[in-house]
């Protein structure tokens, strides 16, 4: 008995459809990444200048590694030290926080500090050690 297969299987693979599904997938996604603007605390580099700014009072914040928080070498929480900076404005015009950190502290307990003065609009002096 002499049967015949007619269908024969092919085993190519166009990949001209896979190109073009991957470049839309390219623009797609280089499209949306430029609208994507990160939430990032804005800093100011200070540049060289000769004049000096003057300055009422700086108020000392201090944060170890654990996590504490120190304003003008006393122990505070997050909660008062708030309260606190909002007092020390009320009393004071030009007031300058100088934020001292050590080198292992977490970062969201620093962002913690820089958001409270900026909400309460006080330039920040950031040294790490």
């Amino acid at each position: 008995m002499g049967l015949k297969r007619r269908n024969k299987i092919s085993a190519s693979f166009s990949m001209s459809s896979m190109t073009d599904i991957v470049f839309l997938l390219l623009i797609f996604f280089m499209i949306t990444s430029t609208m994507v603007h990160p939430n990032a605390i804005k800093l100011v580099v200070p540049r060289k200048s000769t004049s000096k700014v003057m300055v009422d009072k700086f108020l000392n914040v201090r944060i170890n590694a654990s996590g504490t928080y120190f304003l003008n070498g006393k122990t505070t929480t997050i909660e008062t030290l708030g309260n606190r900076i909002q007092n020390e404005l009320r009393k004071q015009d030009n007031v300058f926080l100088k934020l001292t950190t050590d080198g292992s502290a977490q970062t969201g307990v620093v962002a913690r500090v820089l958001d409270l003065a900026e909400t309460n609009g006080i330039k920040v002096v950031l040294d790490i050690k």
